[in-house]
């Protein structure tokens, strides 16, 4: 049951991560390049992070960072062909 709470709040805390990142990124370039920039930045630092995270046994706690950042691409890149349709408002 430990192992499921902890898998959501990865879940969570990388589709939060990701989101803001997008949204920061977003004022600089178009939507679906933010998407792919922060989705980049975000798997390099929370995979460093949890690689020195847990010395031990690193790679589970890898496997589940990608696993999490694979599960939220998808709905990012679709967020960002969305709103590339609308048309991006003026900053």
């Amino acid at each position: 049951m430990t192992l499921i709470f902890v898998a959501l709040l990865a879940l969570s805390w990388t589709g939060l991560s990701l989101a803001v990142l997008a949204m920061v990124m977003k004022k600089v370039s178009p939507p679906r390049q933010a998407a792919w920039r922060a989705f980049g930045l975000a798997l390099v630092f929370n995979t460093i992070s949890a690689w020195y995270a847990t010395p031990g046994e690193p790679l589970p706690t890898v496997l589940l960072i990608l696993i999490c950042h694979a599960l939220l691409l998808p709905p990012l890149l679709l967020a960002a062909r969305r709103e590339e349709q609308r048309g991006r408002p003026p900053i």
